[in-house]
């Protein structure tokens, strides 16, 4: 049976099915605004069908006609988007998880996540400065703000870059890379993209001096297949050791717990119960015993 027979699903739930194909198609397609041919060779629909979906998707603002028989995605798909992020866990849940990383670590945690507006880049989401914190970095305010929004710099950039959509990666490729950033960065775009394959490869990006006298590893924060943000550790350079096992193992295993809590499938601890198991009884982690 294919998707359309009535007897596989309802048309009503088929034809909701292929609205979303057509909204997924403007993610998978270089550029921003595409004609209803384009979208249906994404979407493998019908062009005619993808015609009607795009008109009806006008009311809403979910789509606007941004040139005549040319189309983009509307404010009423960015109130979905925004609504959406607003559900995550913010900066209180992150903290605590980031500053046991940090102590473990001795390093400074980070948790950059992504920032659609303008062109992807990151943006600062929460950190626990312990023994480091942004001031010991050594940049002005001006290249703070350059490097911490670029996805061209840094382990998070790498981290984050590497789960984006392939236009979307186009797009990183196109912006410059930031002032004071530091000789560690890949220039070309050949560097670039080997990066990003090592991060899908491992599961972390590692970057010597990309800020200048100091390496990172982060670790990606995923929302199911969609990248939220990278957990990053900063240590000077002299300081990471060549041994990067327990930081691999130590922030990866943060990002996954954040990820959990981002999706929302973070189990719930169960209440205390009158005789709490000792701390030694409890299962070890990266963290020692103590639960996150």
């Amino acid at each position: 049976m294919t998707e359309s027979t009535p007897a596989a699903r309802p048309p009503e739930t088929a034809h909701a099915r292929r609205v979303m194909r057509v909204a997924q198609a403007f993610t998978e397609l270089p550029g921003t605004v595409h004609g209803p041919a384009e979208l249906a060779a994404a979407a493998h629909l019908d062009a005619a069908l993808v015609h009607r979906i795009l008109r009806s998707g006008l009311s809403g603002s979910t789509f606007v006609e941004a040139a005549p028989g040319r189309y983009r995605l509307g404010p009423g798909a960015a109130r979905v988007g925004i609504h959406a992020m607003a559900t995550v866990p913010g900066p209180r849940t992150a903290r605590p998880v980031l500053d046991r990383l940090g102590r473990l670590l001795d390093a400074f945690a980070v948790l950059w996540v992504l920032s659609p507006y303008g062109g992807p880049s990151k943006t600062h989401a929460a950190s626990a400065p312990g023994r480091y914190g942004f001031d010991a970095l050594g940049l002005t305010p001006a290249q703070l703000v350059e490097i911490g929004q670029s996805l061209r710099a840094g382990a998070s950039g790498h981290a984050i870059a590497a789960h984006l959509p392939r236009p979307l990666i186009a797009a990183v490729l196109t912006a410059p890379v930031p002032a004071g950033a530091g000789p560690g960065v890949p220039r070309g775009a050949a560097g670039f993209t080997a990066a990003l394959e090592r991060v899908r490869r491992t599961g972390y990006a590692v970057t010597r001096e990309e800020i200048p006298g100091w390496d990172a590893l982060a670790a990606p924060v995923l929302w199911g297949d969609t990248v939220y943000g990278a957990v990053t550790v900063l240590k000077p350079s002299p300081l990471m050791p060549r041994d990067l096992s327990l930081l691999v193992t130590a922030t990866t295993a943060a990002a996954e717990q954040l990820s959990l809590r981002v999706s929302g499938t973070d189990p719930v601890p169960p209440p205390p119960s009158r005789s709490p198991r000792r701390t030694e009884d409890r299962p070890a982690t990266p963290y020692g015993t103590t639960d996150w």
